[in-house]
Order: C-alpha cells, then sequence, then structure tokens
C-alpha cells in the first residue's frame, strides 16, 4: 500500500500555469483533481539511466552540458512515493492511469511472460485504469504466455474499446465512469491499433484490432450521455495520432498518449476544439495534470515529472515497495539462477559484466540510433553477411559510458526470437524500405503504422525525402559505398519474428532464399559475442541515414521540432499536420461548476 504524507501543496515550484483547456489563461486556484499518467515502463521497475534532449522549446528541468545528457533516473518505487504525496499529501482526489507496454522490456520480464510486474503493480502503484500496449501482446509469442491472463490479474478495469477476440465481440469494456470532486469522470480507453502488424503470433488467430479514430468520439460521446462532465482518453497508439484526434473531434478534454515515448514537458493544446494531449515519456517519468473546475470552465495545470537522481522533486524510493521489486528481481541474480522461454535458457545472474562502451548507448532518436547500429553489426559479424537489418526498436534505457551487463542487454533485446539469415533481391530490399517509409512519413497521421526508421548495419548508407510522394522517399541506398542494385542478391543478417511465415525474416515482409534460423540462439547472445570481440565498442549516430527536400529531425536537439516522431509538415518543420479526415459534429457541451456548486 501507498504511504501517507503531511497534506500540503506538492511540487508547486514545477508545476505549470493555469490554463483554459483552449489555451486561454486562468487565474491561480486550488485543483480539484490530479490525474497521474504512468506509460510505457517495458518493465524497468529498478533505477536506471536516461537521456534527455536539450530542446529549446520542450525539455525537462535539469542542467545540459552540450545538447544531450544520460542521467541516473529512479526505478518504480520512485514513482510510488510520488504518487503517495500527491494522493495523500496534495488537496485533490488523484486518478492513476496506466498506459499499456508494462509486461515487456527485460529478462525477468521475458522469462516470466510478464508476471513479474504484477505484485509491484497492483500492490503499490495501484491504478485505477490499465489500458493495454502493443509489447503487452507480445507474451503470445510463448508457449504458455497470455497476454489476457496478465490484464485479467490487475486490480484495475482494462479498457480497450477496440480490442476484439477472433469472433469479432469486444473482449473488455471501453469506458468507465468515476465520481471524483463531485464531478462525474469519464475514461476512455484504446490500446495499440496496429499489433496486427507485428509478429503474426502476438495476435493471429486471436485478436482483432479495432483501427477507427471514430471509436474514442464514439465512445467519448456515450459517457457524455451517461452524465460524464469531463473525459479522458488513455491510449497507446502515438503522439501525432492522438493529436490528430484532438483535432477530429470536440467529445474528449484530455487525451493521455503513449507508444511513441515522447515527453510533452509542455502540454499541446489544440485551441478549435478545446482538447490537451500530453504524453509522459516512458518508464523513469509520470505524467501529472491537475484539473479545477470553476464557473470560468476547468481549467489544467501539469508538471512531467523526469525522476533524475538527486532532483528536488524526485522522492526516496518508497521503501514497500523497494522491498517487492528486490523480491521479485532477486531469483535473475543468483548465481544459481536459471530461466527458460522456449529454446533459451538464462544461467547467468544479469549483473554479469559482458563487455565495455566508451559513449552512452541509447534508442531515443529516430532515423538512426547507436544501439540499433551496433546490434546489426554485430549480427552481421556472426553471420558474415554482406549487411543486417532490424526493426527500428525505440525500447530501452540508456547505458552510460563504461560496463555493460547482461541485464542491460535484455533490456534493448527482451526476446528470445531466434537469429537468422537469408538471401533477399536488391530491389526486395528497396521495396521493403520503401513500404516502411510510408508508414513513417505519410502525411495521413492516421495510417502512421510504424515507429522509428529501419536499422541497418553501419556499412549501409540511406537517403531519403521525407515530404517525397508515396514510392519515391528513397533516394539512394549504398552497401559499402556502392549503391544496391535491384538484381544482385545480398545475404542479409536477422531475426525470426515468432509466427512469420518460413521464409519472411526480420519483419521484412518477402520471401528469402537460403534461410538459415539458428534455434536457441539470440540477439542478446550475438550482442555478448559482438561486445566480447570488441569491448570497449565505441558506437553514435554515425549520420547513416541523411534526409533531404523537407527533411527530417533525428532527435529534439537537432531543430525546433520537441518530439522525436514524425507528426510535422515538412513544409514548414514545426507544425503538425492539418488534415481532418473525419467530419467534425457538434458536440456536448462541458458542463461548469456554478457559484452554487
Amino acid at each position: 500500500m501507498r504511504g501517507t504524507h503531511k497534506r500540503g501543496v506538492i511540487d508547486e515550484s514545477y508545476v505549470s500555469d493555469w490554463r483554459r483547456f483552449d489555451g486561454g489563461s486562468a487565474p491561480d486556484g486550488q485543483a480539484d483533481l490530479t490525474l497521474a499518467h504512468l506509460t510505457d515502463l517495458h518493465g524497468q521497475l529498478g533505477p536506471s539511466n536516461q537521456v534527455y534532449y536539450n530542446n529549446a522549446h520542450s525539455r525537462p528541468d535539469i542542467e545540459f552540458d552540450g545538447d544531450r545528457t544520460v542521467r541516473p533516473v529512479g526505478g518504480l518505487a520512485t514513482h510510488v512515493a510520488k504518487l503517495s504525496a500527491l494522493q495523500s499529501g496534495g488537496d485533490s482526489d488523484l486518478l492513476t492511469l496506466v498506459s499499456g507496454d508494462t509486461f515487456h522490456g527485460t529478462a525477468e520480464t521475458a522469462y516470466t511472460n510478464g508476471e513479474v510486474m504484477l505484485d509491484p503493480l497492483n500492490d503499490h502503484v495501484e491504478p485505477d485504469v490499465y489500458v493495454p500496449g502493443n509489447w503487452d501482446f507480445g507474451h503470445e509469442g510463448a508457449a504458455d504466455g497470455s497476454a489476457l491472463d496478465l490484464f485479467d490479474a490487475v486490480d484495475a478495469p482494462t479498457l480497450a474499446c477496440n480490442l476484439r477476440d477472433d469472433d469479432g465481440e469486444l473482449i473488455y469494456d471501453g469506458t468507465i465512469c468515476f465520481d471524483r470532486a463531485g464531478i462525474t469522470v469519464g475514461v476512455v480507453g484504446m490500446t495499440n491499433v496496429y499489433i496486427d502488424q507485428m509478429a503474426p503470433a502476438f495476435h493471429e488467430g486471436k485478436y482483432q484490432f479495432d483501427k477507427s479514430p471514430k471509436l474514442l468520439d464514439d465512445a467519448a460521446r456515450a459517457l457524455r450521455d451517461q452524465g460524464a462532465e469531463f473525459v479522458v482518453a488513455v491510449t497507446e497508439i502515438s503522439l501525432p495520432w492522438m493529436v490528430q484526434a484532438a483535432k477530429d473531434f470536440e467529445s474528449i478534454d484530455l487525451m493521455l498518449s503513449a507508444h511513441t515515448h515522447e515527453y510533452t514537458h509542455d502540454p499541446i493544446v489544440v485551441e478549435q476544439t478545446g482538447t490537451v494531449v500530453v504524453e509522459s515519456g516512458m518508464g523513469e517519468a509520470l505524467g501529472r495534470i491537475d484539473v479545477r473546475f470553476d464557473p470560468g470552465g476547468a481549467a489544467f495545470r501539469h508538471v512531467l515529472y523526469c525522476f533524475v537522481e538527486d532532483h528536488e522533486y524526485t522522492p526516496d524510493p518508497d521503501p514497500e515497495t523497494r522491498e517487492t521489486i528486490e523480491r521479485v528481481r532477486a531469483p535473475f541474480f543468483r548465481d544459481d539462477t536459471e530461466h527458460e522461454r522456449g529454446d533459451v535458457t538464462l544461467d547467468r545472474p544479469l549483473d554479469t559484466v559482458v563487455g565495455e562502451t566508451e559513449r552512452p548507448l541509447f534508442r531515443q532518436s529516430f532515423l538512426e540510433s547507436a544501439w540499433n547500429t551496433l546490434f546489426n553489426d554485430a549480427l552481421r559479424e556472426y553471420f558474415g553477411t554482406d549487411l543486417a537489418v532490424a526493426h527500428g526498436f525505440r525500447y530501452g534505457q540508456a547505458i552510460p559510458a563504461g560496463e555493460i551487463t547482461l541485464g542491460d542487454l535484455y533490456t534493448f533485446f527482451p526476446m528470445t526470437a531466434p537469429v537468422a539469415v537469408g538471401d533477399a533481391w536488391g530491389q526486395q530490399l528497396q521495396t521493403h524500405m520503401e513500404r516502411y517509409l510510408f508508414n513513417n512519413f505519410t502525411p495521413h497521421v492516421y495510417g502512421q503504422e510504424d515507429g522509428r526508421v529501419r536499422s541497418y548495419s553501419s556499412n549501409v548508407e540511406c537517403v531519403l525525402d521525407p515530404s517525397a510522394k508515396r514510392g519515391r522517399r528513397l533516394v539512394e541506398m549504398r552497401v559499402d559505398g556502392d549503391p544496391i542494385e535491384a538484381g544482385e542478391t545480398y545475404r542479409v543478417a536477422t531475426f525470426r519474428r515468432p509466427g512469420d511465415p518460413d521464409r519472411d525474416l526480420g519483419g521484412c515482409g518477402f520471401p528469402f532464399r537460403n534461410v538459415r534460423v539458428e534455434d536457441g540462439t539470440i540477439p542478446v547472445d550475438v550482442v555478448e559475442a559482438y561486445l566480447d570481440a570488441h569491448s570497449p565498442v565505441e558506437y553514435d549516430v554515425m549520420g547513416l541515414v541523411k534526409t533531404v527536400g523537407g527533411g527530417a529531425q533525428n532527435t529534439p536537439a537537432d531543430g525546433p521540432y520537441p518530439y522525436i516522431q514524425p507528426g510535422v509538415d515538412y513544409a514548414a518543420g514545426t507544425e503538425y499536420i492539418q488534415t481532418s479526415m473525419i467530419p467534425r459534429r457538434f458536440d456536448h457541451p462541458v458542463p461548469h461548476r456554478t457559484e452554487e456548486q
């Protein structure tokens, strides 16, 4: 259970000024409701490290020496300590809303099928709502894994207005109402709409994922009809998607986004609909939104906590939560540890040192990241291939310069899928890259299915034009300095996604030739062998992916745009795309508290 604290104002100097939901100014006052948003934990229970970018428009309240910094951060016990303070030390009612990708992301989650997260979540975080994320379904790829078993074990309602079984029946309710501060607060939850683009074993023959953003609007209107006076959407889709939905619909007051791991230090206010959008980073962050209901209309203020070590607002870890975390993680740090998943056995403690890096390693970038390049170089060397290719993974905390442990590797590759190799025509590689670039850069925001740009080994260079039309975004692709030839055969290293067709490797979506899958050898094994041969490694962004035309930033430190995931009008560079693909209808007015209330 959360502890108790003396009541009083919490972090007053760090929360923003009060504003109306249409962006107008609002007078100071006392909050009626506090919403705590915890998202994209990716199994991060203990302390770790994170990278932060120095962007003039949006950055955390920490010191920077250059365009980025990697800092030690607190674990889940730190979040619980802050939630305790907000619950019993503030003057407003608290709702704790958790967006998914909780049950994935570490060795502990991989070898327990996510169950290691349940005690810390239920006994200490005590969420009021849980909304599943795409990687929460990843355990469906294991013989004894079940996403629904995890969701059903959470001591909170699971909301997913778009999740159906294979017969088309909704599995969970999409909405719930809470009475807080004399107001009926409606919450609608929507899980990721593109899980059916992931490995087939995660969903095929099991689940369907409705995609229309109108589902949010329909659910919000239904909540209004039930008497909800303030409506919150909690999703796990992406920040650009949610901002577009905020422009298209007037029925939702506050949208809590997740999935893209963005840090909205300054909430996005869509003035024309009176909707505010917030995304609360990932495993070390906690979003706080205070809401006040008064005669002039609802008002909000916000702070995005980044629990950097020694920051004034970072509390000491909650001791009971820390004890629980130590208990559930302990089996993974014993000398005689042994955990199995499929053909793979973990038989060494996670604090085993496996290598060293001269520079910090992290993935919080869009076009290219050092970790993904290192991974592909390890694959290429292991198989002795022409190149290696992998998804543009984005989860995982940062690793500072120094030692790399086995546990660190699993935070970047928490998978037991086998590595694999096969032959591909140059044309297949180019076509597959164009397909993913469509997902990355389409101006139709609801079609932005993918995350970061596809990653390759360091001998592959790409030039992209984000503003070009579909099928023309890949300007150039070179291997070992030579343009890729459509009719040439290239030996490609990658891995096998669970449930993919036998000849489809690495999610590339085409049939390879001369395929060899190394069952029992997983990405962590390959990276460990590479580190053993090359430590200390020295990787950074190398300029392997360049953009022309409208261009695109790799990180928020590169320019004015304060986020990583595209969602901008590339002509202007700083504004979200203004498309509105769904006709807007008249909305329910939001009731305001009168003086008598």
